[in-house]
């Protein structure tokens, strides 16, 4: 038999083992629809009738992807909770890596103060969220 101890033990591991995968699942559907939205850009530059079906699919195929890992963050997180977390981490990604470093596209110092806003408001959700089950 096990003791309250072990109890408690073994829910916060559960519980680190749930927040972990959350934290994955969120950064990998962040760069599955910052790379969907880098080849949805590539696809509408393309010179070609050739590259821009290619890229089209390429951005289709990443974003559904995306959407499979968020159906995955769905298991253990509310709908209220993983919906801004899921959106403002892929504002992230698509403003500073596809904007900046792929596209070299200007960054006004208003769209910098807006993504700071949206990176608290990510921290902001994060930091009170509980996964499904977990009293609050």
């Amino acid at each position: 038999m096990s003791g309250p101890a072990e109890h408690v033990s073994g829910e916060l591991r559960r519980l680190g083992v749930i927040a972990m995968r959350n934290v994955v699942f969120l950064l990998l559907y962040a760069a599955f629809i910052t790379v969907g939205n880098i080849f949805l850009k590539m696809s509408a530059q393309a010179g070609g009738a050739w590259m821009f079906w290619v890229f089209q699919a390429a951005g289709n195929i990443a974003g559904l992807v995306g959407i499979l890992v968020y159906t995955g963050l769905l298991r253990t997180f509310p709908l209220h909770v993983a919906f801004p977390l899921s959106r403002g981490m892929a504002v992230l990604g698509v403003q500073l890596v596809a904007s900046l470093l792929v596209f070299h596209e200007v960054f006004r110092a208003t769209e910098a103060a807006a993504v700071v806003l949206i990176a608290g408001g990510v921290i902001l959700v994060g930091v009170s969220a509980r996964p499904r089950g977990e009293a609050s």
